[in-house]
């Protein structure tokens, strides 16, 4: 071969070695920030349940995927919903990170009225985020504390679910820290609450995921369609945890005998958490243990678009739960009244009248949860002034007006998804990519 001929394959050998190394380097820096070892394979916690074991997590943080680097395809926040004494008289998972049961709402106007303990704003869910250590990559478990009630971690699921964050992506330790101690796994009870934050904001998901939850204004517009086409019934159902005999409650809503009607103990130990049944075990539950509606025992329907409801939401979080994570319905047949009963009981005629004295009839029977005709609840109404949470907004508006629906236009007009082509930063500031 003669010499120009061999430095013409030398020059060839090295061009191709050369797009072989941008090649590689081009996708390492699809699997990370550029600044980790991390081994960083496509995800596979997005392909289990919703609900998971603690074998499941366990194995999680074997795998290095708990608190993995920022922009890392698979990574793991365990969020604890707990408060400071249980976070060190309980203990608490190690790795795990706190989130108060405090921080889970916020007082806000909707309607006619400011509502307490409702889904809490834009701002608020971005400090959350972004002190929890999570981006838009990572797969949030969320646990509990031992022995525990299972209002907040559900709270938190709903929370972040209508925030825009994918099924796939929220999880629930399903018997949260009892079944990792049951499991033999440790807990730790050290006082340091270690956070390396983010800089994602909840404003870069895709979209906010609003059909999970109803207005005040939405809820007077169900009531009513089902009232005037009980047929509706057949496809529809409200669900009011509160009790067979809570009173008054919504024409038309299905009671439960408790909240957890359809949740067992973990291994039967009344000391321990509840868990979530699986799905055939719920189905078999629900058609088998009696709702009721009014005073007759029915049945509720796994199948059913579906509207939970309870004394202010708390309650009422692990029955949504059990529609979206372990019946797995499509998104949007299951959604969960955030004000419930703390909210429309406010709606009395004479309510409204002592808030709004110059408002007509018609004005009054808009808003009216007790109005003469066709009344929206069953049962009697407070009656009494409670002047401090009116808002200046006349009740002319009507429940369908959007600007009676505050909460959802304010969060939609919140999120101002992003599209990028890589897979993160090392601050988890950037929406899902396309690597």
């Amino acid at each position: 071969m003669s010499e120009r001929m061999m430095k013409k394959s030398r020059l060839l050998i090295a061009a191709l070695l050369g797009t072989m190394m941008i090649a590689a380097l081009t996708l390492w820096g699809c699997g990370g920030d550029g600044t980790s070892s991390y081994s960083d394979p496509s995800p596979t916690t997005t392909k289990s349940a919703a609900i998971i074991g603690a074998d499941t997590l366990n194995q999680w943080i074997a795998e290095g995927k708990l608190n993995a680097p920022y922009g890392s395809r698979d990574r793991v926040v365990v969020v604890s919903t707990s408060t400071v004494a249980d976070w060190t008289g309980k203990g608490h998972i190690p790795g795990a990170v706190r989130l108060g049961t405090d921080e889970l709402a916020k007082d806000r106007v909707e309607g006619l009225a400011l509502a307490t303990s409702m889904m809490p704003d834009g701002p608020m869910m971005d400090t959350l985020v972004q002190r929890l250590g999570i981006d838009a990559n990572t797969t949030i478990v969320i646990t509990l504390p031992k022995n525990s009630t299972l209002y907040y971690q559900s709270i938190a699921f709903w929370d972040f679910r209508y925030w825009g964050f994918a099924r796939d992506r929220v999880k629930i330790l399903n018997g949260g820290d009892d079944a990792w101690d049951v499991a033999g796994l440790p807990l730790s009870t050290d006082a340091t609450e270690k956070y390396t934050a983010s800089t994602y904001s909840v404003s870069k998901n895709a979209a906010l995921k609003d059909v999970l939850r109803y207005s005040i204004g939405e809820m007077i517009t169900r009531v009513d369609a089902l009232i005037a086409t009980p047929a509706l019934k057949d496809t529809w159902q409200m669900i009011d945890v509160r009790g067979f005999s809570t009173s008054p409650y919504l024409t038309n809503a299905l009671r439960l005998s408790a909240y957890t009607m359809y949740f067992s103990r973990l291994n039967g130990d009344a000391t321990k958490n509840f868990v979530f049944p699986d799905k055939q075990t719920l189905e078999a539950r629900m058609a088998s243990i009696p709702a009721r509606d009014g005073a007759t025992d029915v049945f509720a329907s796994p199948a059913k678009k579906t509207i939970v409801m309870c004394m202010g939401s708390s309650s009422a979080a692990p029955s949504f739960v059990l529609f979206d994570a372990v019946l797995n319905v499509p998104e949007g047949d299951i959604a969960m009244y955030d004000g419930s009963y703390s909210q429309w009981q406010n709606y009395s005629a004479e309510r409204l009248l002592l808030a709004y004295p110059n408002a007509s009839a018609t004005q009054i029977s808009a808003w009216a949860f007790n109005n003469a005709t066709n009344p929206r609840a069953q049962g009697t109404m407070l009656t009494t002034a409670v002047p401090t949470i009116w808002s200046a907004f006349s009740p002319v508006l009507g429940p369908t007006s959007t600007d009676m629906n505050q909460i959802e236009t304010a969060d939609k007009a919140y999120i101002t998804p992003v599209t990028t082509t890589t897979g993160g930063t090392s601050g988890g500031g950037s929406a899902p990519g396309g690597c």
